[in-house]
């Protein structure tokens, strides 16, 4: 999940058991410029992160020079409650990073990562965590990859 990066990623993920999933897109694509999301009259961070409480703040540090880190872009979230996937978009400004609350629970979701699986089977583990995901359907913790693609 790098910025100035030309390809993301299209994961459709089901879960082994009862096909709970979620089709997410993930990383950046070529229009995904610092310039693009951030900076201008009309920067696209407003559309992607489509919180109204979180691109102002994000923005008015930006226009106060703070410093805007290169990993960002569309990332995997899920709840560590209920444990509901979403798509979220990812950045870091400073030590501002986006806390966006469950809409089921009102917990904050948190960032997960694919983890080791077997072929065409994943796990998912949240970052800075130990935890892994579960369904939250049927409890099982193991997505098969339906299908993957690249975007640009």
């Amino acid at each position: 999940m790098k910025g100035g990066g030309i390809m993301g990623e299209i994961h459709d993920l089901r879960c082994e058991k009862c096909g709970y999933g979620i089709k997410t897109w993930l990383g950046i694509g070529m229009m995904y410029s610092p310039e693009m999301i951030f900076e201008g009259t009309d920067p696209s961070l407003v559309e992607l992160v489509d919180d109204e409480q979180i691109s102002t703040s994000a923005l008015e540090l930006v226009k106060t020079g703070a410093e805007i880190n290169d990993h960002y872009g569309h990332a995997l979230y899920a709840c560590t409650n209920d444990f509901y996937l979403f798509n979220k978009f990812y950045f870091k400004i400073d030590e501002m990073e986006p806390e966006y609350p469950c809409p089921y629970c009102d917990n904050t979701l948190k960032r997960i990562t694919f983890a080791k699986g077997r072929a065409g089977v994943t796990r998912l583990q949240f970052i800075d965590d130990e935890k892994f995901w579960h369904c939250p359907k049927c409890g099982n913790d193991s997505m098969n990859e339906v299908s993957f693609s690249n975007w640009d």
